[in-house]
């Protein structure tokens, strides 16, 4: 073994689930090791195409592998395995020393930065913001919506960066400009190491947060779809399948009926509304019941408590978290000044005249 950093490649022809076969056999297990055993990575991705194919078996396998020597702060080499080559079975591949930053490509389309909004400063204008409107018409609700949507935009570009970026680092905060300033400014010798150490540890430290929170915020108990999306994503399985949908239309909507559903009662909250769902109909009038009283200030803010952030916003263009840290603020007070009016509307049978 080599004391400096040194690549170990070659035609290994021994199987282990680990470079992808569905098998391990014993060479493969020595291998695998010997390669721990020296402190060596292996340079292999899922998401690569196989480095062998068989015409015979028409089959791709991985009999080429790669190894590299690294230190504790250091990262592997890039390994890329290229188009097939003439005359041959075997792909080639290129190995090129690690980028101490890889930006990521992005759409050209302007996105709300939330992770690095100011909520406080946010929820504060929002507050005052919705203060300063006027009283609104109970017989024009519409535009007293319309001239709230038309403030809460401006608000939140005041303390939420908003904007395009065509190629962006992942987890880069201002520390990491300040480690990555001081690695193009050092001296030739140990500082750029020492300054590329920093740096490399400081990224892995917020790639590890962002993991762990990427974790934590999964829920099976309302939906998979998030858990599925994150592990295509570490296995390099694509998302999208060619098959054509089975299900009608009307299951479908049956099922978009059942997902919102409210889920925080249980039984007796079902049997409760059901019953009063019947008598309502059994009334002739609306007027004296329960249900034709003025909404409450504490009904709408347990409405609001229930949006969900992270969701695409609707057709007033407003996200659930401007709401949400708007609503903590200030409690029930932005629930009766933001729907002033519908505390006075009243619920009415279906063909009465609004």
């Amino acid at each position: 073994m080599f004391p400096h950093s040194s690549l170990y490649v070659g035609d290994f022809n021994c199987q282990h689930v680990n470079w992808g076969y569905n098998n391990t056999s014993p060479d493969g297990e020595s291998l695998d090791s010997w390669a721990t055993s020296n402190n060596l990575g292996l340079l292999y991705s899922p998401k690569e195409t196989a480095n062998f194919f068989s015409r015979r078996w028409n089959v791709g396998t991985n009999p080429d592998l790669a190894f590299a020597s690294f230190g504790q702060d250091s990262r592997l080499p890039d390994r890329r395995v290229l188009g097939k080559f003439p005359r041959s079975q075997h792909r080639p591949s290129l190995i090129t020393p690690p980028k101490l930053n890889v930006p990521a490509h992005s759409d050209l389309v302007k996105r709300w930065n939330f992770r690095k909004a100011n909520w406080k400063r946010c929820g504060l204008l929002t507050d005052e913001s919705v203060e300063r409107l006027p009283p609104p018409d109970i017989l024009n609700i519409e535009r007293a919506y319309q001239d709230f949507c038309e403030r809460l935009p401006s608000t939140a570009k005041q303390c939420i960066p908003r904007d395009r970026q065509k190629n962006y680092v992942p987890c880069w905060d201002k520390e990491c400009e300040t480690l990555y300033r001081s690695f193009t400014r050092a001296p030739v010798g140990t500082d750029p190491d020492r300054a590329a150490s920093s740096l490399l540890s400081r990224l892995g430290q917020k790639k590890q947060e962002r993991w762990e929170e990427t974790v934590n915020s999964i829920d099976f108990s309302h939906s998979s779809r998030k858990a599925w999306r994150t592990i295509n994503k570490l296995t390099g399985r694509s998302g999208r399948s060619s098959r054509l949908c089975l299900f009608t239309a009307n299951s479908i909507t049956m099922q978009l009926v059942k997902n919102g559903a409210h889920r925080t009662g249980g039984c007796e909250s079902t049997r409760f509304v059901k019953k009063q769902q019947s008598d309502l109909w059994k009334i002739p009038t609306l007027e004296g019941h329960s249900i034709s009283e003025p909404f409450r200030p504490e009904q709408l803010a347990a409405v609001l408590r229930h949006l969900k952030p992270g969701k695409s916003p609707g057709l007033d263009s407003i996200f659930p978290e401007c709401i949400l840290h708007a609503r903590l603020l200030s409690n029930l007070g932005f629930a009766s000044s933001l729907f002033p009016a519908y505390a006075n509307s009243k619920f009415q049978r279906s063909g009465e005249e609004h």
